[in-house]
């Protein structure tokens, strides 16, 4: 039987802490680029022999351009994503709801590629988190 999706509002993504997939490794690219690298899923095709003639990438990288990588280095599971929201917009001189559109649409590509997870309130508690966020809504 399939569990019922628990339905998540805005403000639940707001106060959750976004923390990055131990699986993924970062580097530098040769353009001083922070480039994210995450293991592909092994697929039925990718065995031998075909490997053995043809080139097979195990992993997927993700370049970062100057603000994205601000933001995924804040995304340390210390911080909730209304905090870095806040933290943007003061950097960048943007109003918070300028500032929520843009990096919560990019902690949901990221998110969807598996390079991060959002950890609920609940589930940070049980970490040791204990902060809370504020309440913007």
């Amino acid at each position: 039987m399939n569990k019922p999706i628990p339905s998540v509002t805005a403000q639940d993504l707001l106060e959750a802490r976004p923390v990055p997939n131990q699986a993924v490794r970062s580097e530098r690219s040769g353009r001083g680029e922070l480039v994210l690298k995450v293991a592909l899923k092994d697929r039925w095709y990718l065995k031998r022999p075909l490997t053995l003639l043809l080139p097979v990438r195990r992993e997927r990288g993700y370049a970062l351009d100057r603000l994205g990588e601000e933001v995924w280095q804040a995304c340390n599971g210390r911080h909730t994503a209304e905090e870095i929201i806040d933290r943007f917009a003061r950097q960048h001189h943007l109003r918070f709801h300028e500032a929520r559109l843009s990096v919560m649409q990019y902690l949901r590509h990221l998110t969807q590629r598996g390079l991060l997870v959002m950890v609920g309130p609940d589930e940070a508690g049980r970490r040791g988190s204990g902060a809370q966020g504020g309440g913007r809504r």
